[in-house]
């Protein structure tokens, strides 16, 4: 490795062993954190959150008076009831300061800056010393002093102080015992008045004799409460500690909410938390509404952190001029001028190249398609077209691992094209479009199928694949993407002779050409064009016989008549219920998290069935639906343990690449195969080993916490040990130097190379562009102390340089290393 301190060698080796033997694991726990808690220290004295400061607005009236809108310039707040008029809100204000509450904006930002689990215990706190709804500005207040190094006990040992500051509001005072300190965090935390016997002597013996404090306690009852989660007696203490933090969230964070006073805070904060109920948050929630009068809207308008995540999820990776024009137009008109964006070919760029105009020769190859891919993944204008095309293209695969497709590389990139332009059109033209492309008829050999025939019968791969991987899945799905039981089993979609009968009607398809001979049919007499033409019927060898799949019957034909055959097959899949679940699931799971609920499934199935407008199959609306639902959007959802997807590692490199702009050198992007899973990243585009692609969308890592979760993670099917080593020694290897043959492909880290003597500066815009703002205070603090290793030094231009330069590499490089880095949310 050429320009790396021995500090970044040294990290790299503890990383490399550190991965290599925990990745598996963790990275399927679906990206859980797990930060250590250090012992407490009492805290005696309690510090007040900070006073707002000169980059607030004041306004003369309560919340309720006035409506907040967001614009492309920041926020308008109107006074509807009084004087104020209309005032606009920019970026540098940080909040908004009315006559009952405080708006923090900043609090959204702040909340992702800590692990999601350090955020949960932080708000629990809050309800279990005061049994009410955190401040924004309080809240924001104690995760600086964690991020400060102040550990959770010891934040616990504060809220203590302080709850006894209030104790008429509290019902905390120094003076009381220990059994009624209990039975206070019993009611607070596990919603009971009156605690049993046992578990009250229990506690006071440990307070007595000095096993904990009163700070440490509540955070050890907190954890006993949420394992009664789905026990049948005491589930409903956990539901009622989670709404408690949902109804938090929404105040707090979601909304910024601050009351003016601290008595209001906690008075007020009591009565919201009051309300909530193990089953419902519905009354705390429309006092939270009351209180606000118009939410503001933060899905059409997004933050920075919120912009980076979308763009994880609908691009090849976030860049910051992407970012600041999501922030200004809007994620749903982002998505709409996304729709305008014309398509770029792969066909061209061949055709080009093939024609010696592009590099100077002839002749090609699958390399030239892997140049036009990452061209196009890492600089191309219609990115949301292009993730949505590598979508898709994993579930209706063709690979160049078959000797057969891989002689027409060209093939194979208009196969892509058809993909990328199914990937806005509608499904039912994308089927047909996709069964007679000569590379599909290639890859599943339904290309020269042949009618039945004495004791030949026709091939059937292509009928069992359109129907298992295409289209209709093995069984009968609910519309939220369950399976339909019977007598609690699944039930089967179709059989064999649903195969037989579909398998006739596929033959007779072949190369097009001007006739429909024999001998074009077989493959001579080639058209120069027949790897990008849709293959043709040819009546003489397509089955005349009856033909039943799927409930429906083909009359026999005289004559024969592929054309109609195919039209009634494509027709009868595509009206089957299971499409819009059976696809729509696969498509959240490439684009948004491994896990998506039933009711996120139901919602994009029913996109995908009506637009809105009575049309089925409508891809634009399935892709918004899907980009826009509230699971894909909300940042609460983040808390969840099932959130998310491991990156597959050509993601990964195209984050990289989009994230710091690299470039080409020869303008060609010269990239090959990077399947080699020891010296790459075990996965290239369109080099699939089977039909079910890189990895099945059902596929459960063996003997980890996602089997034992009942999750599923499609992408740890292709993580190893070598694969995780390989990754690490990979981007070890082209983060300082490039990638690609002769290094074509460098980033430019200009912005972060001035950046280099702030490191707290570097590491937070790459957070932003990589993990959009997630990355956990752990990880930030490791990854700073690190680049502080790599020390500056005062003279020699060269030195001082190349040390920046390191700061950058080992920066980047520890980041993209990590679990919570590799695991998308």
């Amino acid at each position: 490795m050429k320009n790396l301190p021995p500090s970044y060698q040294n990290m790299h080796h503890v990383f490399r062993l550190c991965c290599a033997l925990i990745l598996v694991l963790n990275l399927a726990a679906c990206g859980k954190n797990d930060d250590s808690i250090e012992s407490s220290t009492k805290i005696t004295s309690y510090s007040a959150p900070p006073v707002i400061g000169t980059t607030s607005i004041s306004f003369n009236g309560p919340r309720s008076s006035y409506t907040i809108t967001s614009t492309p310039n920041g926020l308008n707040v109107v006074d509807t009831v009084g004087s104020d008029g209309s005032t606009v809100v920019t970026s540098t204000i940080k909040s908004l300061v009315f006559k009952d509450i405080s708006i923090n904006l900043e609090i959204a930002n702040k909340a992702a800056s800590i692990s999601a689990k350090d955020l949960n215990t932080l708000i629990e706190l809050y309800i279990a010393y005061f049994n009410r709804v955190p401040d924004a500005n309080g809240l924001a207040y104690w995760i600086d002093r964690f991020k400060a190094g102040m550990t959770l006990d010891q934040i616990g040992e504060s809220f203590y102080a302080a709850a006894l500051l209030y104790p008429n509001e509290t019902g905390y005072s120094a003076t009381m015992s220990n059994a009624a300190f209990v039975t206070l965090i019993y009611k607070n935390v596990l919603g009971r008045p009156n605690p049993d016997q046992q578990g009250l002597n229990y506690w006071t013996n440990s307070l007595a004799s000095g096993a904990t404090t009163r700070g440490t306690l509540v955070r050890t009852m907190l954890n006993s409460a949420h394992t009664f989660s789905g026990d049948a007696t005491y589930g409903w203490v956990a539901n009622l500690l989670d709404n408690k933090n949902s109804v938090s969230r929404e105040f707090a964070i979601t909304q910024g909410i601050s009351y003016i006073s601290d008595s209001d805070s906690i008075s007020k904060g009591m009565a919201i938390a009051a309300t909530v109920t193990p089953l419902d948050t519905s009354v705390a929630k429309g006092l939270i509404d009351a209180l606000l009068g118009t939410i503001p809207n933060t899905t059409n308008f997004p933050t920075a952190s919120q912009a980076s995540r979308f763009l994880g999820q609908a691009t090849f990776g976030a860049t910051t001029s992407d970012i600041n024009l999501l922030m200004s137009t809007g994620i749903s008109n982002w998505i709409d001028v996304q729709f305008t964006k014309n398509q770029t070919l792969h066909k061209t760029y061949m055709d080009t190249t093939a024609a010696g105009l592009l590099n100077g020769v002839s002749g090609l190859s699958q390399n030239n398609f892997f140049e036009s891919y990452w061209q196009q993944a890492a600089t191309g204008e219609d990115q949301l077209r292009q993730r949505v095309a590598f979508a898709l293209s994993e579930i209706f695969v063709i690979s160049f691992q078959d000797s057969g497709v891989a002689n027409y590389p060209r093939g194979v990139a208009s196969y892509y094209d058809t993909l990328s332009s199914g990937a806005f059109g509608n499904f039912r033209t994308l089927l047909e479009n996709v069964s007679l492309h000569p590379m599909m008829g290639t890859y599943l050999t339904s290309i020269r199928n042949q009618k039945e025939s004495g004791t030949r019968v026709p091939d059937e791969n292509y009928a069992r694949e359109v129907m298992q991987l295409f289209t209709i899945g093995l069984y009968q799905l609910n519309p939220d993407g369950s399976n339909v039981l019977v007598n609690g089993k699944p039930v089967e979609t179709y059989g064999y002779a649903d195969i037989t009968g579909l398998a006739k009607v596929f033959t007779g398809w072949s190369w097009a050409g001007a006739d429909k001979s024999s001998t074009r049919f077989f493959g001579g007499n080639a058209d120069p064009n027949r790897d990008v033409l849709p293959m043709q019927g040819y009546p003489a060898f397509h089955s005349t016989s009856e033909k039943k799949f799927l409930g429906v019957t083909i009359s026999p034909q005289s004559p024969a008549n592929p054309e109609a055959s195919l039209k009634v097959a494509l027709d009868t899949l595509f009206n089957h219920p299971n499409v819009g679940p059976f696809i729509g699931k696969q498509l959240i799971q490439r684009l948004v998290t491994s896990n998506p609920s039933p009711q996120y499934v139901a919602r994009v199935a029913a996109a995908f069935n009506d637009n809105g407008k009575g049309v089925r199959g409508d891809m634009k609306a399935v892709i918004k639906t899907i980009l826009m639902d509230t699971e894909a959007r909300n940042d609460p959802i983040l808390t969840n343990a099932g959130t998310g997807k491991l990156r597959e590692p050509v993601i990964r490199l195209a984050n990289w690449m989009r994230a710091f702009n690299a470039k080409s050198t020869t303008t060609f992007f010269k990239l090959t195969s990077l399947d080699d899973p020891l010296t790459s990243l075990s996965q290239t585009p369109m080099r699939s080993p089977t039909v079910f692609n890189f990895y099945r969308p059902g596929y459960v890592p063996p003997n980890s916490e996602i089997a034992n979760a009942k999750l599923v993670s499609p992408e740890m099917q292709i993580v190893a040990e070598p694969s995780v080593v390989g990754y690490l020694n990979f981007m070890r290897d082209i983060i300082p130097n490039g990638v690609g043959s002769s290094r074509d492909v460098k980033a430019d880290y200009t912005n972060l190379i001035a950046l280099a003597t702030t490191p707290e500066q570097m590491i937070d815009q790459i957070n932003l562009l990589l993990m959009a703002n997630q990355m956990t205070s752990n990880l930030r603090a490791q990854i700073l102390a690190a680049v502080n290793s790599v020390t500056i030094p005062t003279t020699n231009t060269t030195n001082i340089d190349n040390a920046k330069k390191n700061r950058v590499y080992l920066a980047i490089y520890l980041t993209m290393a990590s679990p919570e880095y590799l695991v998308q949310k």
